[in-house]
């Protein structure tokens, strides 16, 4: 299954010049949402480039049978159970990259839900559940992510 060619082009800002996707191999990366779609399809083609990946995802069952995939395979995933909505949760995802590699090089954000309707219809709980991952969530992966990336200078 091709989802999209596993050569990437990231811009770098302090120099506008492009890294190849090579470059990257050895590279540690937290992909949330990780248990299905764009999520795990990110996990594969990373890891197929020679990124390390770790995995991170409520559904805990999937993200282990993608991680032992990936390793099967050759790559290095590691599966974290992990509730973007649940500030302890988060700090523990990150903990866990700390102790147990060398560096966070890359997030990718990418926990998030859908559901809605018209306004008029639209529970305020519906709401806040969806703010609650699609924002809360990001914000606190950034900020713990930033907390690792922010004394190496990188990332």
């Amino acid at each position: 299954m091709t989802l999209f060619a596993a050569r990437f082009t990231i811009l770098n800002p302090k120099n506008e010049s492009q890294i190849e996707m090579n470059s990257l191999k050895n590279k540690v990366a937290v992909i949330t949402g990780a248990s299905s779609g764009i999520g795990a399809a990110t996990a594969k083609v990373f890891s197929s480039e020679g990124i390390q990946v770790v995995l991170a995802a409520r559904s805990k069952d999937k993200i282990e049978a993608l991680a032992s995939e990936i390793n099967e395979r050759g790559g290095i995933a590691k599966a974290v159970e992990t509730d973007v909505t649940d500030e302890a949760s988060v700090i523990n995802l990150f903990d866990t990259v700390g102790k147990e590699f060398d560096s966070l090089d890359i997030l990718i954000n990418n926990a998030g839900i859908a559901k809605g309707g018209p306004i008029d219809e639209l529970s305020f709980e519906i709401w806040r559940q969806v703010m609650s991952v699609n924002l809360d969530g990001a914000f606190l992966c950034a900020r713990e992510a930033f907390r690792l990336m922010k004394p190496q200078g990188r990332g």
